[in-house]
């Protein structure tokens, strides 16, 4: 395998991650049967960056001792921590961890926003959930991952706002986390996003 390989395969593995780790926080896997819980880990298990670090491999044991049993708290644990109705145990908003009161939409969500305005794009129903929820955030990463001509973008973004906050939220995670998956995806984020802080100062993206 020549170089131009190996970046090209690298790519495909991010972009696989951050495509999973959008369905996760916008709840496409909440329903998900739990045959397809098997292909799922199958995938992850020939993973190589995902089973390069201790997080990682901690992720895909968890993933690996699932039954249809520990399925059923999944749904529960999933709003307990990043939805609501109560306090978010986990909160999945940047606001949350960069400013001292912890709440939502205030400078670092305007902050998201005008990155997003800057490249061109906007939140779908704009004023409601707002800009800086992770779903937003892993989602325009994938945007900007597509385009070689955006890898400065890239950088950028994720040094001023995604890596700055999720290692807070993936402790949060494990603190708060009742549910085997819950606690195999705080697992798998903070994994994934030690890879990516380690390619940023190794190659600059």
């Amino acid at each position: 395998m020549n170089h131009s390989e190996i970046k090209h395969s690298c790519l495909e593995e991010r972009m696989f991650m951050y495509q999973l780790f959008l369905h996760y926080y916008r709840g496409d896997l909440l329903k998900l049967p739990a045959a397809e819980w098997g292909k799922l880990l199958e995938i992850l298990e020939c993973q190589p960056a995902l089973q390069s670090n201790d997080w990682g491999r901690k992720a895909v044991l968890q993933l690996q001792n699932m039954t249809t049993q520990t399925l059923e708290p999944f749904e529960y644990d999933f709003n307990r921590l990043f939805v609501g109705p109560n306090k978010l145990l986990a909160s999945p908003f940047e606001s949350s961890y960069q400013n001292f009161e912890g709440t939502v939409m205030q400078a670092e969500t305007l902050k998201v926003r005008n990155f997003y305005y800057y490249e061109g794009l906007q939140v779908a129903n704009e004023g409601g959930l707002p800009d800086d929820h992770i779903q937003f955030e892993l989602e325009f990463i994938l945007h900007l991952l597509s385009s070689e001509k955006k890898k400065e973008a890239l950088h950028l973004f994720l040094e001023k706002h995604l890596l700055k906050w999720v290692d807070q939220h993936c402790a949060r995670i494990e603190e708060h986390s009742q549910s085997l998956i819950t606690l195999a995806f705080g697992y798998m984020l903070k994994g994934f996003i030690l890879l990516e802080k380690s390619l940023i100062e190794g190659e600059g993206l």
